[in-house]
């Protein structure tokens, strides 16, 4: 059935809908206390106790300067906040690489440049020079400057009412961007303290012997004090969950169930306690991440589960759907295409990060265009990828909207089988969403015909809010056909009756 338009909102969201917003607050503001777990096991709840979701963009440098040719570019990183604000975010993460020089990131179609990093957690104080050509490191001596700048940049964050997630190690750069001359502080060439992970070049097993021993050893030594200064630097702060890697190779589950266990032990006697994320190993099965005793993973499905339940503790985790493993590639597909990817996770119960190139200069593919690039890094962002940016802040607004305490993913209540909804007799809400819009049908039979539901469809591709005249309930198969051309979402709720 088809209902005329009441209303078109051109700016979306700019005026108040029907429904309660659950979740709203500003987004400006400080964060005051760590996250958990909450009853609904697919979203983590805020220390007032409402569930929430994470979602936004993340970027390689935010954390380290890179630069080509030799020569690190630092990052304006009050301007990265505001970017995020500007979209709508509330999540990000702060990456680290283990190598202050690296080859092989593929921005180009051939030749890719080399790129160094800086600072790192250890001091560079000699005798002698590392592969890269600095100063050997001193493992047993931080540079307190990294953990300054790591702390100031996650209050910076707090304070603008948004997550992070802080990256311990990565573990695939040792895997695919390693080389004689960089550097590493785990191979004996590049350290005073006689720690050697074996690489000379040329070995992945070498590479990649820090992140995959079976047992503790000298390596890990020293891995545990440099994740017990993080820690010591940030268990204070509320907006922090930790991710001890991404991407690893499928022989590092020891070490990355060690790293779990070890965060978990020594923030148990601290302030806080934040969740532990783990993220998709190198070709490697989902499971292993959830069957771990991580609270969040990051998995390599491009439309992760519904539920994502493994034999770990807790058992069901948080799923945050990071495009950089799950959709590796999508610059290639369509805007309406990267949208599909948000809000079908979306409504499958789970959140989204975007792996967002934001000013390294990516020109392979057309991937990141960013203006006047100098030494690899440019100075704004590409426009191209502003709509997906702007939808995953959309898909934050529609979060608050519903009760998600109460709402669960449903592939049936909605013929396109996207569909986020709480079904009582009285205060229902539907969140459906057709990925290529036209018409579709509804299930209403959970409420009764004296129900009226009140109706609103959103245009992802422009941002455009139409309301339209209220429904009665009660229909197993509510025909509806979206008002715009392309993908859409419906929301539908007894506004007298929700909660």
């Amino acid at each position: 059935m088809k209902f005329s338009v009441l209303l078109l909102l051109t700016l979306g969201f700019n005026a108040c809908p029907e429904g309660k917003d659950h979740n709203e607050r500003a987004l400006s503001a400080p964060i005051k206390g760590p996250l958990r777990l909450s009853r609904n096991p697919n979203y983590f709840e805020d220390a007032s106790g409402t569930p929430l979701i994470l979602c936004g963009s993340q970027t390689w440098n935010t954390l380290q300067d890179w630069g080509s040719n030799g020569a690190v570019r630092p990052l304006d990183f009050d301007a990265f906040v505001r970017f995020l604000k500007a979209h709508g975010h509330n999540f990000t993460l702060l990456w680290c690489t283990e190598l202050p020089r690296f080859r092989s990131l593929p921005t180009t179609e051939s030749s890719p440049p080399d790129f160094t990093v800086s600072p790192f957690p250890w001091m560079r104080t000699g005798p002698g020079l590392a592969t890269d050509g600095g100063l050997k490191f001193n493992l047993t001596k931080f540079d307190q400057a990294y953990f300054d700048r790591l702390r100031a940049r996650v209050q910076a964050m707090n304070s603008a009412g948004i997550y992070v997630g802080v990256y311990l190690f990565s573990g695939e750069f040792l895997l695919r961007f390693r080389c004689s001359t960089d550097g590493y502080p785990f191979t004996g060439a590049n350290n005073v303290n006689g720690v050697d992970d074996g690489y000379r070049g040329g070995s992945v097993e070498s590479a990649v012997a820090s992140v995959t021993m079976t047992a503790p050893n000298a390596i890990t030594k020293f891995q545990d004090a440099y994740v017990k200064k993080t820690i010591d630097t940030l268990n204070d702060l509320p907006n922090v969950l930790w991710i001890v890697s991404e991407e690893a190779p499928p022989k590092s589950t020891w070490w990355n169930d060690h790293l779990i266990s070890f965060v978990r032990a020594y923030e148990k006697r601290k302030s806080f306690q934040h969740p532990i994320g783990y993220a998709a190993l190198d070709s490697a099965a989902d499971s292993i991440i959830y069957n771990s005793d991580a609270d969040w993973v990051a998995p390599a499905a491009r439309v992760s589960p519904a539920r994502s339940c493994g034999t770990g503790k807790p058992s069901c985790k948080v799923n945050i759907n990071d495009s950089d493993h799950s959709y590796f590639g999508m610059w290639n597909d369509t805007l309406l295409t990267n949208r599909n990817y948000a809000w079908e996770n979306f409504t499958t119960g789970n959140q989204v990060l975007f792996m967002d190139p934001y000013l390294v200069y990516y020109p392979r593919q057309n991937r990141n265009l960013c203006a006047a690039p100098v030494n690899g890094i440019g100075s704004k962002p590409d426009p191209r990828w502003d709509n997906f940016r702007n939808n995953l802040g959309y898909i934050l607004r529609y979060s608050r909207k519903l009760n998600l305490a109460n709402v669960a993913p449903s592939s049936t209540l909605c013929s396109t089988h996207y569909c986020l909804a709480q079904t009582p007799s009285v205060g229902a809400e539907y969140l459906a969403y057709a990925p290529s819009g036209g018409s579709f049908t509804m299930d209403l039979s959970a409420m009764p015909e004296s129900r009226k539901l009140a109706v609103e469809w959103f245009n992802p591709a422009s941002g455009e809010t139409i309301s339209q005249n209220s429904i009665t309930a009660g229909s197993s198969s509510r025909s509806f056909s979206a008002p715009f051309t392309g993908d859409a979402v419906l929301y539908l709720v007894d506004a007298e009756g929700h909660k």
